[in-house]
């Protein structure tokens, strides 16, 4: 059985969360000027769109300081979204020097405001004790709460903590479960999955196909995420 490991640390700039100052069908710099136009008078939404334009060089040329700047403006707001982008600029050394202690501050203010992906990261750092004292048990909590929203990088993490024992009982149906509900969401779930079933019972593969569907079923509305990357 070989089983995959990924971390993945994650700044949201899909145009599909875009919405107002944004329109895909028109170019680069029209969106750029009206987001522009937008962010100057104030809109928190186009603040950050204005940050993510800047930071991937899209109507304008790339500028990290912009970027920061404008999703700052957001955050102040309580743009959630704007706020975990800080988190990852420090995080990954974006314009500015890697600071993690930053990367988890801004982190945890995007988490507490119910954002998945900084919730994501956040339990990443509780994993492996990065700038906070190793725990699993806030870790198995952060990824739960991103789980909950369809945040798949965190199902498959959860998988993980089951198979290693990290903070609950090494339980392969349950490390199935969650690799099964994961999916095609996130790249590695699916060998994880079937490297696993390898080592189980049919039983044991029945209950966590059945246990994942039972999650799933009691989530109708429930979008799954694809594994974020950084764009």
């Amino acid at each position: 059985m070989k089983l995959l490991f990924t971390l993945l640390t994650v700044l949201s700039l899909s145009p599909a969360l875009w919405a107002s100052c944004f329109d895909e069908t028109l170019s680069a710099e029209h969106n750029f000027k009206a987001c522009n136009l937008a962010a100057e008078k104030g809109e928190a939404d186009a603040q950050k769109h204005l940050g993510s334009l800047y930071l991937a060089g899209e109507g304008v040329e790339q500028n990290y300081q912009q970027a920061l700047h404008w999703f700052q403006q957001a955050s102040a707001q309580g743009h959630a979204v704007a706020t975990y982008n800080i988190g990852v600029l420090h995080d990954k050394g974006l314009g500015l020097e890697k600071d993690y202690v930053e990367a988890n501050k801004w982190y945890r203010k995007s988490a507490d405001m119910g954002y998945s992906s900084a919730q994501y990261n956040l339990g990443i750092m509780y994993e492996y004790g990065q700038t906070v004292e190793e725990d699993y048990s806030r870790a198995m909590e952060l990824y739960l709460k991103a789980a909950e929203q369809g945040e798949a990088a965190a199902q498959f993490s959860i998988g993980l903590m089951y198979d290693k024992g990290l903070g609950v009982d090494k339980d392969p149906t349950q490390a199935y479960m969650w690799w099964q509900i994961a999916g095609d969401g996130h790249p590695h779930a699916i060998h994880n999955r079937d490297s696993i079933a390898e080592e189980m019972t049919p039983m044991q593969v029945s209950e966590g196909k059945r246990l994942a569907k039972a999650w799933q079923d009691a989530r109708p509305g429930l979008i799954q995420l694809p594994s974020p990357e950084l764009q």
